[in-house]
């Protein structure tokens, strides 16, 4: 079995029609199983893929185990050489598999490569970036960011490879896991997913890791997927916004250490508490109009 692609599911089950057509129809020539983890759905996603797409391996979690809970079990049940993460509203066009596998069997030093992304109308996604600092974190998440915003903005210019255009192959430090084909003994070796990480920073925590067992993970332009993002999370957008900042928390303790984890959560405090203000707004006019 050449690859496996799997799909964490949760309440996309029309986004997941979508992409399931456009995987089955890109497969090619490559030996290509699919599974869909469903995170306990009430929109009746596993059924309509039991129904419409019976090649598909269903697996039904019974929980919301989030993104990373979810994507492990497909991960564990695994057969392929290589394992293809994608988001279920992310739309793979033709030749883009067949071009990241072709990547990954030419390339022994690669650990894992992502694709060039697109939205829907057409717009390139400037994905990919470095490793946030932690002064990247203070200086993105508190007021520390308005007082220096100067040094701030030059900062993520370079931690976005702002000079890089996208249209050439280059190894990156932190690749979306929104479509991320990793060869599945790296998947092994790393134990995939941590899952103290719900939902967000689980990009930067997993290429950080395949990294260190010394592949790269590398941007292959060829490869082309459509993805408008967060399906799942738009339905949900205040407790989105808890499970973020608390993955952020998670992430900082987990590379910068306590005490850090600890100023970064006081100094956020304001920014964490505006926005759920505004999300409570918004959703009570929306009910009241």
């Amino acid at each position: 079995m050449q690859l496996t692609t799997v799909i964490c599911n949760y309440n996309t089950r029309d986004e997941l029609a979508v992409t399931l057509d456009a995987l089955i129809t890109t497969t090619g020539d490559l030996t290509h199983e699919i599974i869909v983890v469903d995170n306990a759905s009430k929109d009746g996603s596993a059924a309509m893929v039991r129904e419409r797409f019976p090649t598909v391996k269903v697996i039904e979690s019974g929980a919301n185990l989030w993104f990373t809970g979810g994507n492990n079990l497909g991960i564990r049940a695994a057969q392929g050489d290589y394992v293809l993460i994608l988001n279920p509203d992310a739309i793979v066009q033709p030749g883009a598999l067949q071009a990241m596998v072709d990547y990954l069997d030419g390339h022994p030093e690669a650990g894992a490569v992502t694709s060039r992304q697109v939205f829907s109308n057409g717009t390139l996604q400037r994905n990919c970036s470095q490793l946030a600092t932690y002064t990247d974190l203070l200086l993105g998440y508190t007021f520390l960011g308005l007082l220096l915003r100067g040094i701030r903005d030059r900062r993520r210019q370079k931690m976005w490879y702002a000079d890089w255009d996208r249209t050439t192959d280059r190894p990156v430090e932190v690749a979306p896991d929104s479509v991320l084909m990793v060869r599945r003994p790296i998947l092994e070796q790393i134990n995939a997913f941590d899952d103290d990480l719900k939902l967000y920073f689980t990009e930067d925590d997993i290429c950080y890791r395949i990294r260190q067992t010394g592949g790269d993970v590398v941007y292959v332009c060829a490869a082309k997927i459509v993805h408008d993002e967060h399906a799942s999370t738009s339905q949900v957008q205040r407790l989105a916004t808890h499970v973020y900042f608390n993955d952020l928390i998670v992430f900082t303790r987990k590379y910068y250490g306590r005490w850090r984890a600890w100023l970064l959560a006081a100094l956020i405090m304001p920014t964490r508490t505006a926005m759920l203000i505004t999300q409570s707004i918004k959703q009570s006019t929306k009910r009241t109009s």
